[in-house]
């Protein structure tokens, strides 16, 4: 069984592509919180925002989202929001996982009919992307693999870094 997710997930990661190019404007619309609220990019302008879309069966989603919320955790919420966005799923699924989470500080939308990962152009999953404090894309990361936590902690800190150069001191 593990075998066939694993699989389903990487035939996944390998037919995706992105629908946007870096420097284009992210879709605006992100999804709705547990309470039903619209989440809005522009609520987060002047924030780097990661969002990653995710669903339960994807073990290496599962993978990616501690790791998410320990950057959350450690940088705060002053200069970058991360955002789990649970795609094509019933919200209680996902909060099952969600629940799981010590300390979560990342924020939780939901995508039930996959509008939102559609305007993003998902068709893959985890898809991860950057969003700078303008709202224009930074970076896409689809798929997982060993080097991609590193690799996407990387440009997360990148992208923080050209944005707000004090945040982040030099040896």
């Amino acid at each position: 069984m593990r075998l066939l997710i694993f699989t389903f997930c990487l035939l996944f990661s390998i037919s995706a592509s992105a629908a946007f190019k870096n420097g284009d404007a992210a879709p605006n619309s992100l999804g709705k919180d547990g309470k039903g609220d619209e989440i809005k990019l522009d609520q987060f302008r002047g924030k780097v925002v990661v969002v990653s879309f995710w669903a339960t069966w994807c073990g290496y989603c599962l993978k990616e989202l501690p790791a998410l919320n320990h950057i959350q955790n450690s940088v705060g919420t002053d200069f970058i929001q991360i955002m789990a966005v649970n795609h094509k799923e019933d919200m209680r699924e996902a909060n099952g996982v969600m629940r799981k989470m010590k300390d979560k500080k990342l924020l939780s939308l939901y995508d039930r009919k996959g509008i939102i990962g559609d305007s993003y152009g998902v068709k893959g999953l985890p898809n991860l992307w950057i969003i700078d404090p303008e709202g224009k894309i930074a970076a896409h990361h689809v798929g997982y693999d060993q080097s991609s936590l590193s690799t996407i902690a990387k440009d997360i800190l990148r992208i923080l870094q050209k944005h707000n150069p004090e945040l982040i001191e030099k040896p």
